[in-house]
């Protein structure tokens, strides 16, 4: 009898259904794995360089006695006028070597319980006994004091002398001890280079004055105000009148300037004036745009109007800044580049005058687009 022989049994259909699933399953299990790992790494990076764009504030604050509204604050105004006269000795170039007499700023002072009045050419004798006297009249106040424009009695070196103090001979003795004379400046011009006295030096002398007569004004002015508490100042000053001894075209070697001038002061908080200044500055910022490192110590303060019976002054107030493109800003919402090119988010950003330039970078680097997840994207802001 013949035997039966049994080979390999086909799979039925349904096992080869099950495997072609279970196969399927793997694979898109692996895709699978491999999307979850792209959207968990991928990352973008656009830095922008962006472009700074000035701001600024030129606004006033009124400063009265007792501020009670916005735009005011605790001032001090104070207003004085200043008479001065100094010998300006001219540049030695081009001029022609002459002995004269030396001269300068002396200040005679009373102590007695009277005023005294002194006319020109009161004789001045300085402790080494060198003589000179003084230019014009004066009436010097009681427990007060004047200063006047002295000359030496005789030309030369000799009268060239340092700060020193002055008796008066022709007052009797018991009062020279009570009114006499100093002076805090050498005295100059004793040999002078005579040459034609232009405008630009009587100009030049006129602002030299100016400028040395404001400083002494701002001592004066500012004396018994609590600098603790009115920490800023501004002044305005102008002159009322001034004159020079010599003309243009005469032939000196020095001259004298005279000169009146009114200041203004006005005391004031300077940490309140910075802080309302700040404050109107970014207010001023435009959508956008954030200020950056914005130093108040910039502030500029100028006196526009005081009023000194009142009590009262206008401050201009300017204060200038940057302000720089914000990541709150629209040209920075991440949805306008999600899933775009490089070359595309740069067109769209370089449109825009917030920015100077911008770059971007991926990681992992093979990446081509900006991934859709916009936590995903990171925007770093730079100058």
């Amino acid at each position: 009898m013949a035997r039966e022989t049994r080979g390999a049994q086909p799979l039925s259909r349904s096992l080869k259904v099950y495997q072609r699933i279970a196969v399927a399953f793997v694979f898109m299990t692996f895709f699978l794995l491999l999307a979850v790992l792209y959207l968990s790494i991928s990352r973008a990076t656009i830095t922008i360089i962006a472009n700074p764009r000035v701001i600024s504030v030129d606004t006033e604050v009124q400063a009265v006695a007792n501020p009670a509204n916005d735009g005011e604050l605790s001032g001090i105004v104070s207003k004085q006028s200043f008479n001065t006269q100094e010998v300006i000795t001219l540049p030695t170039d081009g001029g022609t070597a002459v002995e004269e007499k030396a001269g300068g700023t002396v200040t005679i002072i009373n102590e007695s319980g009277s005023s005294q009045a002194l006319v020109a050419t009161t004789r001045l004798l300085s402790k080494d006994g060198v003589l000179f006297r003084i230019d014009s009249a004066v009436n010097v106040p009681s427990k007060g004091q004047v200063d006047v424009i002295a000359h030496a009695d005789k030309a030369g070196l000799s009268g060239e002398i340092g700060p020193t103090q002055f008796t008066i001979p022709g007052l009797p003795e018991s009062m020279q001890k009570t009114i006499y004379a100093v002076s805090v400046e050498s005295m100059k011009g004793g040999v002078s280079y005579k040459r034609v006295l232009t405008q630009k030096d009587i100009d030049d002398a006129v602002s030299s004055v100016s400028t040395s007569q404001l400083e002494k004004a701002k001592a004066a002015l500012s004396a018994g105000v609590d600098r603790n508490v009115f920490t800023g100042e501004s002044y305005t000053s102008t002159v009322t009148s001034q004159g020079a001894s010599a003309a243009v075209g005469a032939d000196v070697g020095s001259f004298t300037v005279t000169l009146s001038m009114d200041v203004t002061a006005v005391y004031y908080d300077q940490n309140s004036v910075k802080k309302y200044a700040l404050s109107q500055l970014y207010s001023r910022v435009p959508d956008g745009y954030a200020a950056e490192n914005v130093s108040t110590d910039a502030v500029q303060m100028s006196v526009k109007s005081a009023d000194v019976k009142k009590g009262t002054a206008t401050l201009g107030v300017y204060l200038e800044g940057k302000a720089i493109l914000s990541e709150d800003s629209a040209v920075l919402n991440k949805d306008r580049f999600v899933g775009r090119a490089p070359n595309e988010v740069l067109t769209l950003l370089r449109a825009s005058e917030a920015v100077k330039d911008a770059s971007v970078s991926f990681t992992p680097f093979w990446l081509e687009r900006v991934p859709t997840l916009k936590d995903h994207i990171k925007i770093v802001i730079t100058e």
